[in-house]
């Protein structure tokens, strides 16, 4: 969305690292790593690893980079000479590469504990189907956690003392909710604008109450004229074109979109099938499973507004996009109209 291009510190030792050894080939997988770094934690270190992410970023300098620093890997996390005050590493790195912030997206501990108690058995007595009992399940939890803890705090404290870290809670577990406190922070602080819309929800309606009674603003939603978009005689393929265009310039002031398309008959359509898309998700659901409404929204217009209650056929597609149709529309229609605006980007 704001066209970063993503760096992983844990990619990058996976593919680098085993070339370090005599014997490639006996590191075929992250089991034959960790047995190496058992015997040799000194192999992995932070000043290497940031050399290999600077030599990542050097092949196209002038793009933005989002660096993924902390791997997810135990074996990697308990490197002592990766995992320490990034200080200097840092600094060094900052020189030739200024980062302007560190994103760290967390769950607090107590709220960790207080998850994976909440899930588990309601009888200290009963065990689970691997012979385990929640108690060890809430303590491997804590091992992991404070391991992880331990991985990324030399780091926040680096850019903390800087005036450089934005921390995140993430443990609402909302993606929607998590992703536009981010993207807030984005555009407030560092103004950067995204250049498209991403997780959009696109309405399709083909009679003209189709919307009469869906609450715009509760839903953050902006009504689209499909005709209003093109001349006179456009075909399908142009008029979703035309929306595929309007949809992403939209970002980022909108991300759900209610389409008129009265009297557009979508059964004939010439189709790319040579670009299929695979479908996540098809069948039917409601409007609030993929817009979400906090209670501020409700708030600031003074009363609660009831849910949406109509039923929408679905098709979620791998990009991120979700079109939803009345229940009668035929199947192949929702599919090709789907496919379209995923083949189509801006």
């Amino acid at each position: 969305m704001y066209n970063f291009v993503p760096v992983s510190a844990e990619d990058v030792i996976l593919k680098e690292l085993p070339k370090k050894v005599q014997n490639v080939l006996a590191i075929e997988n992250t089991k034959g790593l960790a047995d190496m770094l058992k015997e040799n934690p000194d192999a992995l270190t932070l000043e290497w690893v940031i050399q290999k992410v600077a030599a990542e970023i050097e092949k196209d300098p002038k793009q933005n980079y989002l660096v993924d620093i902390v791997p997810n890997l135990r074996c990697l996390l308990r490197c002592q000479k990766f995992i320490k005050d990034p200080s200097y590493e840092m600094k060094e790195f900052g020189k030739k590469f200024p980062n302007t912030f560190a994103l760290n997206l967390a769950i607090p501990e107590e709220k960790v504990i207080k998850q994976i108690t909440a899930h588990g058995p309601k009888h200290a007595d009963k065990m689970k189907e691997a012979g385990q009992s929640d108690e060890a399940d809430t303590s491997r939890t804590q091992r992991r956690n404070a391991l992880y803890q331990t991985s990324v705090k030399e780091f926040l404290n680096f850019f903390n003392e800087q005036g450089r870290l934005v921390t995140v809670d993430v443990s609402c577990g909302v993606s929607d909710l998590i992703w536009h406190r981010v993207s807030d922070f984005l555009g407030s602080e560092l103004s950067f604008l995204p250049k498209k819309t991403i997780n959009t929800v696109i309405l399709f309606g083909f009679d003209h109450d189709e919307f009469s009674d869906l609450d715009m603003e509760r839903y953050a939603t902006e009504k689209v004229n499909l005709k209003n978009l093109v001349t006179d005689n456009a075909s399908c393929e142009e008029m979703l074109t035309a929306l595929r265009k309007h949809i992403d310039s939209s970002a980022p002031t909108s991300e759900s979109f209610a389409v008129d398309a009265t009297d557009i008959d979508f059964t004939k359509f010439n189709l790319d099938k040579t670009k299929m898309t695979r479908f996540e998700e098809e069948g039917e659901t409601f409007l609030d499973r993929y817009i979400f409404v906090t209670k501020e929204k409700d708030k600031k217009r003074g009363r609660k507004s009831s849910l949406y209650s109509k039923v929408f056929k679905v098709i979620a597609t791998t990009e991120n996009e979700v079109c939803l149709f009345p229940p009668t529309t035929d199947l192949k229609v929702c599919h090709h109209i789907a496919l379209h605006l995923a083949q189509h980007p801006e």
